[in-house]
């Protein structure tokens, strides 16, 4: 089966071919030091095939690579490493979460459907300490939930500044219904949903009940200025997450994300009373002090 191009082997394929530049290599002789062929070298830089392990460490010697640039080369190539279908074990800062976080960094833009949770990227942090108790039995405990959240908070951060990240995020109404952390926790989480959606580079779409059944969730699709950065999407799983990167299936993705914005989400108007009337119902069940 041939290789294809990924989002992760372009950055790492990206990367290489700059150091190739600055050295003054050429393919010829790279490739002939590599005992590769030119063709196999010139789609590795362009991120359709990977060079292994050992190759990488040759061909960063041939281009005098530092220390820097040998950190993130080796960075990327673990992340192009993984296989697109593979499920890791989940504990926190796992190498899966790391990849996505990094991707999650380099986008231009992220969409994303939740069925049953608040998107991580709109979480107030006592919503996401709230998730984090009950999902004591699959964490590393030895990572303190002051990191999770400093974590959290830090990629939350892109939404905001001079190149904020485009993002459209589409949540089931069972999601905001879930007292998770009581109403106290439930009714400052709706309140910042509302300040993030006034974002104007961030759009939120309720699905209510009566949109009956969708194809996706639990799905992030990110994309990217580069042309070179094919778009990928990124499933989010108990077993940790995984990646699919084939263009027939990110495309389809993408569409069924397109269809249920469309048709079957409210706007996002519509979904703004939605989120005030579920805050306001939050609130009168705050227990009076």
């Amino acid at each position: 089966m041939p290789s294809e191009k990924t989002y992760r082997k372009s950055k790492l394929g990206l990367l290489l071919d700059q150091l190739r530049r600055d050295a003054g290599k050429d393919l010829e002789f790279l490739a002939r030091e590599l005992r590769k062929t030119e063709s196999f070298l010139s789609r590795a830089l362009n991120g359709t095939n990977l060079l292994g392990w050992a190759d990488l460490g040759l061909f960063l010697d041939l281009v005098e690579a530092d220390d820097e640039a040998r950190r993130r080369a080796s960075e990327f190539w673990e992340d192009a490493k993984q296989d697109s279908t593979r499920v890791q074990h989940p504990a926190a800062y796992n190498q899966v979460a790391r990849s996505y976080a990094r991707a999650e960094a380099d986008a231009a833009w992220l969409r994303q459907v939740e069925a049953a949770l608040i998107p991580g990227m709109l979480q107030v942090p006592e919503y996401t300490l709230a998730l984090r108790e009950a999902d004591h039995l699959f964490l590393n405990q030895k990572i303190h939930p002051s990191r999770v959240v400093a974590a959290r908070q830090s990629r939350q951060m892109r939404l905001q500044g001079k190149t904020p990240l485009r993002a459209h995020f589409l949540i089931d109404v069972a999601a905001l219904r879930r007292a998770v952390g009581g109403p106290t926790v439930m009714y400052a989480q709706l309140l910042h949903l509302l300040a993030a959606a006034a974002l104007p580079n961030v759009t939120i779409q309720v699905i209510g009940e009566d949109a009956g059944a969708y194809a996706i969730y639990g799905v992030t699709v990110l994309g990217f200025d580069d042309e070179d950065f094919p778009d990928v999407v990124y499933l989010e799983t108990r077993a940790g997450g995984k990646w699919v990167e084939n263009e027939v299936d990110v495309d389809k993705f993408r569409k069924s994300f397109q269809e249920i914005a469309d048709e079957l989400a409210f706007t996002p108007e519509e979904s703004l009373d939605v989120i005030r009337d579920l805050a306001e119902a939050f609130k009168n069940r705050i227990p009076a002090t």
